[in-house]
Parts: structure tokens; C-alpha cells; sequence
């Protein structure tokens, strides 16, 4: 354990764990190699038969070290499945957050359009009821304008009849006093 401590140290131990293994590679020892320092291709089979000839001490060995594997493996997928959940649950609970945000956004963006609408139609009804008024201002100046235009003209036919009174009366006047001065020199 001490010497599997010494060689995994600094390493990740949880990514190391759960490397996958390729068991045609993988071997007790470091290095499989015959006396001339060529690699023995089969060394653990027997190369005219293919018969299994490892010590049963070293098949015990294996199957512990399998075993471990399969525990190594059964844990880290453990952690996998956990901690694919714990993001799944927290993108859910992003979503739900986005959700709930959207919601609170689309909420008072139809409450500003209902807003801007009920303004602008308070603004539509002032507007209407300006015109009214200034339709009935106009109105009101038209009739003046047309009371005052009749009023100018009976003045103006009373002033003309008075002036036509005035010559009327001058000349009745002159004609009076000049009878009276030719009566009186006479």
C-alpha cells in the first residue's frame, strides 16, 4: 500500500481510479521480458496449447486485484451517478430561477404596455376634449364674429341715414335761412 501510495502520489486519486484499464496490458509486474531482453508476446499461457499456466497463488492475486478494480469502479460510478445529479439538480434549479425571473420580467412588462396604454388613451381623451373645447371656442367667435359683422352693418346704415338726416336737415337749414335773408332784404 505504502509503495501504491509512493507511486500514485500527486496524482488525482479519484481520476486515477477511474481510468479505464485495459486488462491485455495490465500486469503484476512491471515489465514481461525472457533472459535476452525480448518481450515475451504470451508469457503467462502456454504458447503450444493456449492453457493457462499461472500459479494458482498468482490467479488469487488477480482476483483480488479484480475485485478491487470492480470496487474502484462501482465507487467511482457512485460518484459519477452523484455528481450528475447534484448538476442535474442544480440546473434545475437555474432553470426554475430563470423560470420564475422570466415570469416576474413578462409580468411587468405587461403591467408598463397596460400602463402606457391607459395613458395614452387618457392622453387620446385629452386631446379630444381640447378640440371639443377649442371646436367650441371657435364656434363661439364665429358667432360673435357674425353678431358683430350684423351690428357694423346696422351702424353703418344708421350712419348713413343720419348723415343723409344731417343734409337732409342742412340743406332744409340753408334753404330757410336763405328764404329769410331774401325776405329780409327785401
Amino acid at each position: 500500500m505504502a509503495a501504491q501510495g509512493k507511486k500514485h502520489a500527486g496524482k488525482d486519486p479519484v481520476r486515477d481510479e477511474c481510468e479505464e484499464r485495459n486488462r491485455f496490458t495490465e500486469t503484476r509486474e512491471e515489465d514481461v521480458t525472457d533472459e535476452h531482453g525480448e518481450r515475451e508476446p504470451f508469457a503467462e499461457t502456454d504458447e503450444h496449447t493456449g492453457a493457462n499456466t499461472k500459479k494458482p497463488e498468482d490467479t488469487a492475486e488477480d482476483l483480488t486485484a479484480k475485485r478491487k478494480r470492480m470496487k474502484m469502479d462501482k465507487a467511482c460510478s457512485k460518484i459519477k451517478n452523484k455528481s450528475k445529479h447534484a448538476l442535474r439538480k442544480k440546473q434545475l434549479k437555474r432553470q426554475k430561477r430563470d423560470y420564475i425571473h422570466s415570469l416576474k420580467l413578462l409580468n411587468v412588462l405587461e403591467e408598463y404596455i397596460r400602463d402606457e396604454q391607459k395613458e395614452e388613451e387618457e392622453e387620446e381623451g385629452e386631446e379630444e376634449e381640447l378640440i371639443r373645447i377649442f371646436q367650441e371656442q371657435q364656434k363661439r367667435w364665429q358667432q360673435y364674429r357674425s353678431v358683430r359683422r350684423e351690428r357694423l352693418k346696422e351702424m353703418k346704415l344708421l350712419r348713413d341715414q343720419f348723415v343723409k338726416a344731417l343734409e337732409d336737415f342742412e340743406d332744409f337749414c340753408d334753404r330757410v335761412f336763405s328764404d329769410e335773408d331774401s325776405e329780409l332784404d327785401n
